[in-house]
């Protein structure tokens, strides 16, 4: 009952497969006859195709191991009946032939064990699709009739290697601050004029001689009169 369960659930799966693949194909197919630009067909198509891709590989790596499985059964199938005729079999052939028929029937028992146990990782295995490629950029505008053929862009020059920096430059030596240029000295203060002798008093001017006072005039003489005449008087 396990064996024929694990058939089932393979079954199932295979047939899950090639649903997906069918419906994966036809919306490939609708792309391809639609009327948009090849580059948006592309753009569509290469997430498609790489879900496509895996699970086709997956479906082909299940049928495989599904049909190895059946092959290993049937050559099972025919080793346990070559054994049981051996065994049924009289004569030193015989024996050897029987002998030879279990080892045979041990290996490809081994061999179905392997095989069912890949089909088993590969059915619980996830799809993992293939990284999209990178669709292809929009073709350039064709240029008109007119207009000539634009010229192919000449192919980038080299970078040249980045010169390498110039040492910098090493500071020049602070300019010595001049010597503060020496004060003047002080000039010499002129010296004061002489003062100017005083003028010499003038000799003060002799004073005049006091005039001789005239001599008083003589008195007339009175004429004597009277007695006093006489007397003198």
């Amino acid at each position: 009952q396990k064996v024929d369960a694990e058939k089932y659930a393979l079954e199932a799966k295979i047939a899950e497969l090639e649903y997906e693949v069918q419906g994966l194909e036809k919306e490939l197919k609708e792309i391809d006859e639609s009327d948009s630009e090849d580059y948006i067909k592309e753009g569509l198509r290469a997430p498609l195709q790489s879900k496509l891709d895996a699970k086709k590989a997956k479906l082909s790596k299940l049928e495989e191991l599904s049909d190895k499985i059946d092959e290993l059964d049937a050559e099972i199938a025919k080793l346990e009946k070559d054994v049981e005729d051996f065994k049924n079999s009289d004569g030193e052939q015989a024996e050897q032939y029987l002998v030879a028929a279990k080892k045979d029937l041990d290996a490809k028992k081994a061999e179905l064990e392997n095989t069912e146990a890949d089909l088993k990782k590969a059915v619980d295995e996830p799809e993992t699709p293939a990284p999209a490629p990178a669709p292809k950029p929009a073709p350039a505008p064709a240029p008109t009739p007119e207009a000539p053929a634009p010229a192919p862009k000449p192919a980038p020059a080299p970078k040249p290697a980045p010169a390498p920096k110039p040492a910098p430059a090493p500071k020049p030596a602070p300019a010595p601050k001049p010597a503060p240029a020496p004060k003047p000295a002080p000039a010499p203060k002129p010296a004061p004029a002489p003062k100017p002798a005083p003028a010499p008093k003038p000799a003060p001017a002799p004073k005049p001689a006091p005039a001789p006072k005239p001599a008083p005039a003589p008195k007339p003489e009175t004429p004597k009169t009277g007695w006093k005449q006489e007397n003198g008087m």
